[in-house]
């Protein structure tokens, strides 16, 4: 199954015509989120990945629009006639990945200091005595975290569904739900940790960075 892995990286805001054309790009509705955010960042995170998941569409062949999106509570959302993909970001990276078949999940996060020993409830004690015994115990818990959290969003119920429940100690299939599923690192992005899910045991993944400038170039 061949998944499009898509990233960009702002460091800066974008000028604001830029910002403007960009979003006046996406259908109203989504406009409308997204001026509703007070942090520039967090505009910028929900502009650039509609726009990653725009090229991704395109490039997949598939004639879905950002028009046909749909939302529910605690799950992620979808297109009703596929493809099925998810969008992550976190300090000032986006990603979006897609694939043509199946259903996938992706998280990252910022490597960044964290204090994650009130999150111990959600780990096994075989993953719990990996982290603590890690080199970088904080590098190691955002790497479980986002593993589970990439099975959590391929599955697609969200918060439903226990963290506790994933044992990611070991890169080997995990069944959740009515699908089997395989995981992966993201070794694409330096500096973050990162994960993707996926329904294919054995993925083949096109990896594509876009500058913000050379996304609003494709305008």
């Amino acid at each position: 199954m061949p998944l499009l892995l898509y990233a960009t990286e702002f460091l800066h805001p974008l000028p604001d015509e830029t910002f403007q054309r960009l979003l006046h790009q996406l259908p109203a509705a989504h406009q409308s989120k997204i001026t509703r955010f007070r942090r520039w960042e967090d505009a910028h995170a929900a502009l650039l990945g509609k726009h990653l998941l725009r090229q991704a569409l395109q490039a997949s062949g598939s004639p879905a629009t950002l028009e046909e999106l749909r939302y529910a509570e605690q799950a992620k959302p979808w297109l009703p006639a596929g493809p099925n993909f998810n969008i992550s970001h976190s300090g000032n990276r986006v990603v979006c990945l897609l694939a043509t078949q199946g259903r996938v999940g992706i998280d990252i996060e910022l490597l960044r200091p964290i204090d994650f020993e009130d999150f111990q409830t959600q780990f096994t004690p075989i993953e719990w005595a990996a982290i603590r015994s890690a080199a970088d115990p904080n590098a190691a818990f955002l790497q479980f975290w986002t593993a589970k959290e990439s099975l959590i969003k391929a599955d697609g119920r969200g918060l439903q569904i226990p963290l506790l429940d994933l044992d990611v100690s070991q890169y080997r299939p995990i069944t959740l739900g009515d699908a089997t599923w395989t995981f992966q690192p993201l070794s694409q992005l330096p500096g973050y940790a990162g994960h993707l899910s996926t329904e294919d045991p054995d993925p083949e993944i096109t990896f594509l960075e876009l500058a913000p400038d050379a996304i609003a170039a494709l305008f």
